[in-house]
């Protein structure tokens, strides 16, 4: 486990919005950096930053810094094996405008650890949104959407790692903080 560099900030902030969260590394960040280049010329609207780019596993919402302390210290058993996600489905959502990309078939490891998260965050009292685990990165907001048929090719990435993470909104959109590390177990 290894804290962020905005883990005092949070943690002086009476709440703040946090969530566990897969970031790509480098190849895989610059692959998705590609397709919402690509993505944004056909839905318009605003791509998701480089630096942003995340799949989330568990929304928090507003924590306070009592609480934050205690989502630092996840039990051992929420811990899953390292796994390939591999991101070949593009669409967008006209709901909410999202444009996006997600696995076809959903590893088991990323489906346990999403839910090993929420069992144990249910278990120590948080409140968590009732909806289903949905797996998706997010590359454009206020999507204009269309068709993205045959949109790009498949991104591999080799999840090794997840995070829990801090967003501060800025003028410019979201801005996210790691604030812990866990690194999965490997084979």
């Amino acid at each position: 486990m290894a804290a962020g560099s905005g883990l005092r900030q949070a943690l002086s902030a009476a709440t703040g919005n946090v969530f566990f969260a897969l970031r790509p590394d480098a190849q895989v960040r610059a692959g998705l950096a590609q397709a919402a280049r690509r993505m944004q010329r056909v839905l318009r609207g605003r791509r998701t930053s480089d630096d942003s780019l995340h799949l989330t596993l568990v929304f928090l919402g507003g924590v306070g810094r009592e609480d934050l302390a205690r989502l630092m210290a996840p039990p051992r058993n929420v811990i899953t094996p390292a796994f390939l996600l591999t991101l070949d489905d593009w669409g967008c959502w006209a709901r909410n405008r999202i444009g996006w990309t997600a696995p076809t078939l959903i590893p088991e490891a990323l489906n346990d650890l999403a839910a090993n998260l929420q069992c144990w965050l249910r278990g120590a009292g948080f409140e968590l949104e009732n909806r289903p685990f949905a797996p998706h990165v997010t590359l454009v907001r206020q999507a204009q959407c269309r068709g993205l048929a045959d949109f790009m090719g498949p991104v591999q990435w080799r999840v090794v790692e997840f995070e829990l993470m801090h967003s501060h909104t800025t003028p410019g959109g979201a801005h996210y903080e790691t604030l812990c590390t866990w690194r999965l177990e490997q084979e």
